[in-house]
């Protein structure tokens, strides 16, 4: 079981036009809506490859029911904090001729002191339970604690539960130094941890890999390029499997291939990273984020190994 929690959810949505023409009136040909943000993108994906998940998030106004009501929907459950502020919602703009992304995200919904204290006691909760993982995917929401993402690692270890993180900025520095098992960033968000101009993925993930206090797996993802990944034993590339049209959700993809795959086979890091490639590339063949063949992934995930 995955405890994915989502510190700053949304309403995704995938317009896909023939051009964007800046200053001209755009009908999308095709539309797509998903309970979003890296949490939830991680919970769906790892819920459409088989895995048992639950999510955790604050959502409020019209639009937080919509995004619950769809979770609700796609079988994914949730422990929803009703919050006081109306969740956001992120649009991305997918053009047919150029094969380009154009994305709009607004700012993470501010959430209260109360409203971050209960989502601590729902991930409490969750963890209880005994899942085999805690997921904390996105950036901490304005008005959340300094401490924040401190909190929920140490609340999972605490209980004897394994912590994958995906975030940025000062949140990820910190969590360097709170022995999270996995962390899963991209090759800007490492560059920009470590300070560096870089973005050589290999050389990004060795450093900042060095730079953790302890770590199971440090993982760094660049498009197209591929990951990747670090360990006390081994550094390895992980080739892209595929490309595809649609790239927004196969970062946080990646990380529910990856957290799946180390529960099907605790041993076995790299048969994990496969799938975890394979799910990326699968997200990326389809408008909306974390929306994908779950048999694709896996079929691509065997080509890897």
């Amino acid at each position: 079981m995955i405890v994915s929690v989502a510190p700053s959810p949304s309403l995704d949505r995938t317009l896909v036009v023939d051009d964007v023409i800046r200053g001209r009136i755009h009908r999308p040909h095709t539309a797509v809506s998903v309970p979003g943000g890296k949490g939830f993108n991680v919970a769906r994906a790892a819920h459409t490859l088989g895995a048992q998940v639950i999510g955790v998030a604050v959502l409020g106004g019209p639009t937080g029911g919509v995004v619950r009501q769809m979770l609700d929907d796609a079988g994914v459950p949730v422990s929803c904090v009703q919050g006081i502020h109306e969740t956001r919602t992120c649009t991305s703009v997918a053009s047919g001729t150029t094969g380009t992304m154009t994305e709009f995200y607004e700012r993470a919904t501010e959430v209260s002191v109360l409203e971050w204290a209960e989502l601590e006691h729902r991930v409490a909760i969750a963890i209880d339970a005994g899942p085999d993982w805690l997921t904390i995917s996105g950036s901490m929401p304005p008005g959340a604690p300094a401490d924040a993402l401190a909190r929920l690692i140490l609340l999972a270890h605490a209980r004897g539960v394994r912590v994958a993180v995906d975030t940025h900025g000062e949140a990820l520095a910190a969590a360097l130094d709170l022995q999270p098992e996995v962390v899963k960033i991209n090759v800007h968000e490492a560059a920009a941890v470590l300070g560096t101009a870089t973005l050589d993925g290999r050389a990004a993930a060795e450093a900042l890999h060095d730079r953790r206090a302890f770590g199971r797996l440090t993982v760094v993802t660049a498009g197209t390029e591929g990951a990747w990944a670090v360990s006390d034993d081994m550094s390895v590339r992980v080739p892209a499997s595929h490309t595809g049209p649609f790239p927004v959700g196969s970062g946080d993809s990646f990380l529910a291939g990856l957290i799946v795959g180390l529960i099907e086979d605790p041993s076995n890091v790299r048969t994990a990273l496969h799938l975890a490639a394979a799910t990326a590339a699968a997200n990326a063949q389809q408008p909306g984020a974390a929306v994908l063949d779950s048999e694709q992934a896996r079929t691509w995930a065997r080509t890897l190994a």
